[in-house]
């Protein structure tokens, strides 16, 4: 499978249908997905661009590290609140229309982005793009899986992620160029601009699908879901920085409660909002706390690196991207393969070797200094996207399959709200870890300082993606079943 990856740009995509065709695909499915994928894309660029350009927007907009890290962690925030409702959208209106909808509004929100006087216009500008996120990708993810036979999905969610591999392959370096020679300004441009494209292919070839239950518009759930989630996220984003750290704590406790209603409120309703009870079955559940708090770790080094890279390193935007850029591609090799071995040999065993080359990445990020050579950041970084690869679509398929077709929106939904649980967490708690550097060094020194607090939040990574591990060995494991 992987040999198409090595041919000419038309005979690869040729080979690509193909294989999608012998996977149980038709035509109209690949033609569907490509949309579907293109818009997948734009958003994980959207993200993939904007990192090595953290550190130019702090020093441009006077702006701290801890503050900068909003730009993140409220992206993940806001889709947290509005991926619930995916499956009573998807229920009540066409496929086309929300999916294009959400474009136009992602469209505008990167226009603003891209002339935003102050540092609040540009958060609420990555507030909207989040509200249209929230809405498009969990989509993506439930047509696809609904295409899918569920015997080759791994395959298939393999040879997606060699697809949205492309974003995270041309965007650092793209972007580090791009900022050094007109500005970070010109990435939002760029981005509204392939909106407009994805807009037209949407409403020109995208069909609608029928067939999703329409679930109640019940507002006590909205109001419970969206308040307990903002209470929650908030409260973790803030924690560790705030002045009044019990208030963010008594935030995190209402968030909890609130929904905690919201999960009982789910169960007396006769067709509920969101089916919750994909909760109870333990191998969809095993798979959810591993993909969270692997998205909590991986989104925190996605900020670090850049920021660690420029600030103590001192190097370039465009170096920045160009030592990231490697492991983008190589990712999107190992998807493939993780996808294959996943549909024909189980889960556990590619797993824990994903799990230990993530731990083997986190402790080798921990040990480097401030004359560590770009070369061997960039091999770190390396080894640790293999790693993520190899843990996060085969675990997340897994657990996926374990469900009915029939709520696989549902479960999907629940699966992505609680990633961006994990993401807003690890991004807030473990960058906001940067701050203790003043405790392990001489606060004289500004340089050795920074240095130390990135050391922190490098060995908080490591404990993190520790417990990962550990769930993994005692909660993944294969059965005859599958």
């Amino acid at each position: 499978m992987s040999q198409w990856l090595q041919q000419p740009g038309g005979l690869r995509s040729i080979e690509l249908c193909y294989h999608l065709t012998l996977m149980g695909l038709t035509r109209q499915d690949i033609v569907q997905m490509a949309v579907l994928l293109a818009g997948c894309v734009l958003v994980v660029l959207n993200y993939t661009l904007l990192a090595p350009a953290l550190p130019v927007i702090m020093r441009e907009m006077s702006v701290s590290e801890t503050t900068v890290q909003w730009l993140t962690s409220i992206y993940a925030m806001v889709e947290a609140v509005i991926i619930p409702m995916n499956a009573f959208l998807l229920g009540r209106f066409s496929v086309r229309k929300l999916f294009g909808g959400a474009f136009v509004l992602f469209t505008a929100a990167s226009a603003l982005a891209a002339v935003a006087p102050t540092f609040e216009v540009l958060l609420l500008a990555r507030v909207l793009q989040a509200t249209a996120t929230g809405v498009a990708m969990p989509m993506v993810w439930t047509l696809i899986l609904l295409m899918a036979p569920r015997e080759n999905r791994g395959m298939v969610m393999g040879i997606v992620g060699v697809v949205i591999s492309f974003a995270p392959a041309i965007g650092p370096p793209a972007s580090g160029a791009l900022i050094d020679l007109v500005g970070w300004r010109s990435l939002f441009f760029i981005v509204a601009g392939i909106s407009v494209v994805v807009i037209v292919l949407t409403f020109a070839l995208l069909r609608n699908r029928e067939g999703f239950e329409r679930t109640s518009f019940d507002v006590p759930s909205i109001v419970l879901s969206s308040f307990g989630m903002l209470g929650l996220l908030y409260g973790l984003s803030t924690v560790t920085s705030s002045d009044t750290p019990w208030i963010s704590a008594l935030l995190m406790v209402a968030g909890i409660v609130l929904l905690g209603v919201f999960v009982r409120r789910q169960g007396t309703l006769e067709v509920p909002m969101l089916r919750v009870e994909t909760l109870k079955t333990r191998r969809f559940r095993n798979s959810i706390i591993v993909c969270c708090l692997l998205e909590g770790a991986l989104i925190a080094i996605d900020v670090l690196l850049p920021l660690y890279l420029q600030n103590s390193l001192g190097h370039t935007p465009t170096m920045t991207g160009l030592a990231m850029a490697p492991a983008a591609l190589a990712g999107a090799v190992t998807g493939v393969v993780a996808g294959r071995i996943f549909d024909r040999h189980g889960v556990r065993v590619i797993v824990l070797v994903g799990a230990a080359l993530l731990e083997g990445a986190a402790v080798a990020l921990c040990l480097c200094g401030a004359d560590t050579w770009v070369v061997a950041v960039a091999g770190i970084y390396f080894v640790e996207t293999i790693g993520w690869q190899c843990v996060s679509t085969p675990s997340n398929t897994w657990g996926i399959n374990s469900l009915p077709n029939e709520i696989i929106q549902h479960g999907n939904a629940v699966m992505s709200t609680l990633m961006q649980v994990g993401a807003s967490f690890g991004t807030a708690a473990i960058v906001s870890l940067t701050a203790f550097g003043p405790l392990f060094a001489s606060s004289s020194d500004a340089a050795a300082a920074t240095l130390a607090g990135y050391h922190v939040a490098f060995i908080g990574t490591a404990v993190l993606l520790a417990v990962v591990a550990l769930v993994i060995i005692f909660g993944v494991r294969d059965k005859e079943s599958d």
